[in-house]
Parts: structure tokens; C-alpha cells; sequence
């Protein structure tokens, strides 16, 4: 074994590791957007909005990331990183938005029942007593999701984006240690999961004490 190959590429790590984090950011904070936004349409008094988010939630499921990537990239034109970006997006949406629907469901009919009887519109209703329960109701299936956006972010090197899985595969065409390197970038793999569990759990527990849920 030859460790010190990953010291030599430090620097290209450390710039994998940095893209690996901004995709996962990016990821996460537009699936949670357009998961809530297309879950919480499955409320609506409309029967095809509601037709439209069932549709959405299964299309975007059953089609596989490393389709949406490669559509987006070469079909529709977009550079590397915003194909990374709006794939990992979309592909975590669907499966936010279907656990929306069901935290939504979760939520109890006194809840909204109350806020009506306190003269509360719907649209108060919604934003104001339903939804925070349902989000905080999901908070665990979600720490799955967003797991899943740190470990998907790999595929991205198919287009080239030099994330961490491509220095990987960058060191090995080089040196031919692609133990080294590959065990290196999956500690750094399972530290930044574990960094995102715990967050996740501190925000669980105080969720928790607050009584925020129902």
C-alpha cells in the first residue's frame, strides 16, 4: 500500500471534496423546494393538479438518475454542473414530494378542523398549521433522501464533473492506486453522511421538545 499517493493528490481531493459538497448542497435545497412545492399541490381542491403531482411523483421515480443526467446534458444543452444540478434536483423531488403527501396525510383532520374554527382561511391553514407538521413528521425518511443525494452526486463524474468519485478514478488512470483512493474518498463519503445524520437528528430532537408534532 502506498497512503502516501493521497497526499500527493491533496489538492485534487480537496477540490473533489468541494464540488462532492456544493452538488449535495445544491441537490438537497432544490429537491426539498421542489418537493414541498409538488407535495403540498397534492392538497389542492383541483382533480388535475392533483392528477399532475401523481404523475410527476411516479414518471420522475421510475426513470433512473443516470437518464435524467445524460437527457439534460446532452439533449438539452445544459453545462456540467447545472445538468449535475437540476438532475439531482429532480431525481430527489419525487421521492421528497411522495413523503410530503403522506406526512401531509399524517396530520390530523382536528388540526385543520381548529384553525378553520379560529376563522383561518385555507390557505392559513395550510401554510401555517398542516405543513410544519407534515414536514416535521418526515424529518426521518428525509435524512434517507438527503443521504441519497450525497451518495448520487457520484454519478455526476459520468459527464465530467470531477467530484470526489472522479479524482478517484483521476488517481488510479495515473498511478494505478485505485485502492488507496478509493478507500480514502469513501471515509470522506461516510463523514460527510454522518455529518448530515447528525444534523438531521439535532433537528429531529428539537422538533421534538418543541412539540411541533401531532
Amino acid at each position: 500500500m502506498q497512503w502516501s499517493i493521497i497526499w500527493d493528490y491533496r489538492e485534487a481531493m480537496m477540490h473533489g471534496l468541494w464540488v462532492t459538497i456544493h452538488l449535495s448542497a445544491v441537490g438537497i435545497a432544490g429537491s426539498t423546494v421542489l418537493g414541498v412545492m409538488v407535495g403540498g399541490l397534492s392538497q389542492a381542491s383541483n382533480y388535475y393538479v392533483r392528477r399532475c403531482v401523481d404523475t410527476y411523483i411516479e414518471v420522475l421515480r421510475n426513470i433512473p438518475l443516470i437518464v435524467k443526467l445524460f437527457f439534460i446534458y446532452f439533449a438539452a444543452g445544459l453545462s456540467e454542473m447545472w445538468a449535475a444540478y437540476v438532475a439531482l434536483a429532480l431525481h430527489q423531488s419525487a421521492y421528497i414530494a411522495e413523503l410530503v403527501v403522506a406526512g401531509l396525510r399524517a396530520v390530523p383532520a382536528g388540526q385543520t378542523e381548529a384553525a378553520y374554527s379560529l376563522a383561518h382561511g385555507r390557505r392559513q391553514t395550510f401554510f401555517y398549521v398542516t405543513l410544519p407538521q407534515a414536514l416535521a413528521n418526515v424529518i426521518p425518511p428525509l435524512t434517507t433522501q438527503y443521504v441519497q443525494v450525497i451518495k448520487n452526486s457520484s454519478v455526476v463524474m459520468l459527464i465530467s464533473v470531477v467530484e470526489l468519485t472522479g479524482v478517484t478514478r483521476q488517481i488510479e488512470n495515473d498511478t494505478f492506486r485505485g485502492f488507496e483512493a478509493a478507500t480514502s474518498v469513501t471515509l470522506v463519503y461516510l463523514a460527510l453522511v454522518a455529518v448530515v445524520v447528525m444534523a438531521m437528528n439535532l433537528l429531529n430532537r428539537s422538533l421534538n421538545r418543541a412539540g411541533v408534532r401531532r
